[in-house]
This record gives C-alpha cells, sequence and structure tokens, in this order.
C-alpha cells in the first residue's frame, strides 16, 4: 500500500471526517471515500463505521490506524534524516493540537503564528475543547498531542510539565478585599464566591485547598470557564480564585483587583500524549518550541521539562 493512501486513512481516522481527511491530502470527498472503501475490500474488514456522526472506527480501524501512524511517523523520521543530511530539507506538514479553553488561547496563538513563519510548510492546528475531550482525542490518536492542566492518570499516557500557573484571588475593584497586599484563605470563609464546576480538576483543586486550610467555601456559583467566571465576578462582586495568568488583562485596565492568595497555589499545566506513540521529527519541533517558550508567560513559573509516565 503507497504511503499517500495511509496517509489519507489517518488524517480521515484523526479528524473523524473524510471531508477534513481529503482536504488535508488535496482530494475531494468523494474520491477520499472512495479509496478508503478499496482499502476496506483489499484487506477484507471494515475499517469505519458509517453508521455514526463523527464516524467511528471499527476495532479492525483502530488496530490499522494505530499501527499505520507508526509507519507513517517511521517514513517521516527517515524523509528527516535523509533531507537534514543530503539537502537543505525543512519540515513540512501538520500539527493537530487539543487543549482546554484556559490553556491560554492568546499564547498558543502566538506559539502557532511564530512557529508557521520559522516553519513555511508547517500548520498548526489547535482546537479547543473540555479536558475530557483532550484525554479522549489523544487516547484515540485524533490529535498529534493535548495541553491541559492537572493532568489525571491514564494507562499508556505520558505528561511533559509545561507550566505552573500561579492562582489569585480575584474581585471587583470596589470590594474590600481589593488592594490587599495579600489574601488569606481563611479570608474567604466570610464572602461568597464563584468557583469552577466540580467536574473539572481546578473545580475539585480550589475546593480542597480552602479545606486544608480549614475553609468551608460559600460557593453560589459553579461555572466550566474562566470568562464566565470573570464576568460574574465582576457584574456580582463574588470572590473567585483564577491562575493569575488570565486576568492580567482586566487588571491592567482596572475591571478586576487581583491579590496573591496564601497559602500559595499553583495549576500545572502540562503537555500529554500517548507512551507507545514515536511522535514524527515535527511534532517533536513543536514540543521543544513549546518548551522554549513556556518560561515567557508572564508571571509564572516554569518547571523543568522531565517527562513522566501517567499510569492508570
Amino acid at each position: 500500500m503507497q504511503t499517500d493512501a495511509i496517509r489519507l486513512f489517518c488524517d480521515v481516522a484523526q479528524h473523524r471526517s473524510v471531508s477534513k481527511g481529503a482536504s488535508a491530502n488535496g482530494v475531494t470527498q468523494s474520491a477520499a471515500s472512495q479509496r478508503i472503501r478499496a482499502l476496506e475490500k483489499e484487506l477484507g474488514v471494515q475499517l469505519i463505521d458509517r453508521s455514526t456522526r463523527p464516524l467511528q472506527l471499527t476495532q479492525a480501524g483502530e488496530l490499522y490506524h494505530r499501527e499505520c501512524r507508526k509507519i507513517i511517523e517511521r517514513y517521516e523520521q527517515l524523509t528527516a534524516q535523509i533531507s537534514g543530511k543530503f539537502t537543505n530539507g525543512s519540515l513540512r506538514g501538520e500539527v493537530t493540537v487539543a487543549a482546554i479553553y484556559s490553556a491560554g488561547i492568546d499564547l498558543l496563538n502566538k506559539i502557532k503564528a511564530d512557529f508557521e513563519a520559522h516553519h513555511p510548510k508547517v500548520s498548526v492546528s489547535i482546537s479547543y475543547v473540555q479536558p475530557d475531550v483532550v484525554y479522549d482525542r489523544v487516547q484515540h490518536e485524533q490529535c498529534d498531542l493535548g495541553i491541559l492542566s492537572y493532568p489525571e492518570r491514564f494507562r499508556d499516557m505520558m505528561s511533559l510539565p509545561l507550566r505552573d500557573e500561579i492562582m489569585a484571588v480575584v474581585t471587583r475593584p470596589d470590594h474590600e478585599l481589593a488592594g490587599a497586599a495579600s489574601v488569606h484563605a481563611e479570608d474567604l470563609s466570610e464572602y461568597e464566591m464563584v468557583n469552577f464546576d466540580q467536574t473539572l480538576p481546578i473545580g475539585r483543586r480550589i475546593r480542597k485547598h480552602l479545606r486544608e486550610a480549614g475553609v468551608e467555601p460559600n460557593i453560589v456559583s459553579q461555572f466550566d470557564n474562566i470568562d464566565t467566571i470573570k464576568t460574574f465576578v465582576a457584574q456580582t462582586g463574588a470572590v473567585a480564585i483564577l491562575p493569575r495568568r488570565t486576568v492580567q488583562s482586566e487588571a491592567a485596565a482596572g475591571v478586576l483587583a487581583v491579590m496573591p492568595l496564601e497559602p500559595r497555589l499553583v495549576r500545572p499545566v502540562g503537555i500529554v500524549y500517548m507512551r507507545h506513540r514515536e511522535q514524527s521529527p515535527l511534532v517533536k519541533a513543536f514540543i521543544d518550541y513549546l518548551m522554549k517558550d513556556r518560561s515567557k508567560a508572564q508571571g509564572e513559573a516554569a518547571i523543568p521539562a522531565r517527562p513522566a509516565e501517567v499510569s492508570a
């Protein structure tokens, strides 16, 4: 089987879409469908379950996708090695990333633009989804890597620390806590608070941090994203604990007040990827670029880049 046909199937499987896979390979949707059916006929098995939307892979399709990815990645490594030794070859292709909304859209968009500027033949695709969707896409190899906070433990997954984000107390500028040199967790027991949904790791970690300080918070509302929490604080006068980086623009504009939290709390943000999957030179280059940029997040403490296996 030619590598272009294998690559087409892998792109269809990764995007869970024939049209997107066709677009990535510069062919029509009809041509892509015909090639996939021809591949299924050649193998004598059904690779794609077309009765669902988005489409899903059969058990045979999952196996074929996983092993074909290894073939493509090995081929790309060989191509890069040959190009590096005998030509002035450059990186080319697409990097696909699944990230949580609060991973820093501004930061990631800048990294994407800078990386693409350095490598004109490369495109970086970043989709923003909920944490469980990030894990699902990484596990089913629908993306090259994921970026999220508080990496949970899943079998066959690796994590690479990206940065620690310092958490801070956030209020309206006219709140009585505004302007304090610091706010101790004990002080928050007197105020109404808004927090992240308890289905999210960050929501559970904030509650745990407060309880460890002897505080039973008066949570009046819970949301699943930072922007909604910031709006709620600005409109109601409730108190929130948010990553300091994410409220810097509102603090500079005088919309919100941001104070250090005591005891200190940080939110780890990391890169996750499948342990068994050998990354292509392109993906490795993008990860390296992310790691070099990790210390540029204002007010955040970069942490050593040391891969860690995530186990069940």
